[in-house]
């Protein structure tokens, strides 16, 4: 996750929290993104509930309540994760309370630490493991297989940069790594932590590390 700031004013939300005006302005804060797993452009778009409103009105139709995923990661989010880290709050230090890696080999399984032991670190690492690793049925099983593979390529391509840049410190290469360190890449994330992780890149781009 990375941090996402929700568009002011909100919407007027009288009855239907999944209108098109909602999904647009989602779409644009979220910059087309599922915000759990990062995956952009999702084929199958949720308006999601951050705190599940289970019947009640007021948390159904608040517009900071709404947030854009994936139909995967909803799916298994529903009313079980209900106290994670809210990444349209800049206090709630979403993408440096969990540390992300993937290794970029084939069939390699994310792996997600925690940095903060808060209720709530844990609890997202919890839900980020079971939208990318999980195996609890078929389908879940096909969709997380699936979103790894986009994964494994979006941080090849990330790489590759990397030492395009380190060859020919070029300003086309280096316009493209800022985007990518961006939150409206995909899977921005572990991008971050693979500049955080290493002495040189983080000397490098760190710098490029923002919102």
């Amino acid at each position: 996750m990375v941090y996402f700031s929700k568009s002011l004013p909100a919407p007027t939300i009288t009855s239907s929290h999944n209108t098109r005006e909602i999904i647009d302005r989602l779409k644009e804060d979220f910059h087309n993104k599922c915000y759990i797993c990062e995956e952009k452009s999702p084929k199958d778009i949720n308006v999601e509930h951050f705190v599940p409103h289970k019947g009640n009105n007021i948390l159904r139709l608040d517009w900071n309540n709404l947030f854009f995923s994936c139909a995967h990661c909803n799916n298994i989010k529903l009313e079980v994760y209900d106290n994670l880290l809210n990444c349209t709050i800049l206090t709630d230090n979403v993408d440096t309370d969990i540390h992300y890696y993937c290794k970029p080999m084939p069939k390699e399984m994310p792996i997600f630490k925690i940095i903060s032991t808060s209720a709530k670190a844990l609890q997202t690492r919890d839900l980020l493991e079971k939208c990318f690793n999980g195996e609890h049925t078929g389908q879940k099983k096909l969709e997380g297989s699936n979103l790894r593979s986009l994964l494994l390529k979006e941080i090849r391509i990330f790489q590759e940069l990397l030492f395009d840049y380190e060859e020919n410190p070029d300003n086309e290469y280096l316009i493209k790594i800022k985007y990518h360190l961006s939150n409206r890449s995909a899977f921005t994330s572990f991008k971050r932590w693979i500049i955080k992780d290493n002495e040189y890149l983080r000397q490098e781009f760190e710098q490029y590390i923002k919102d």
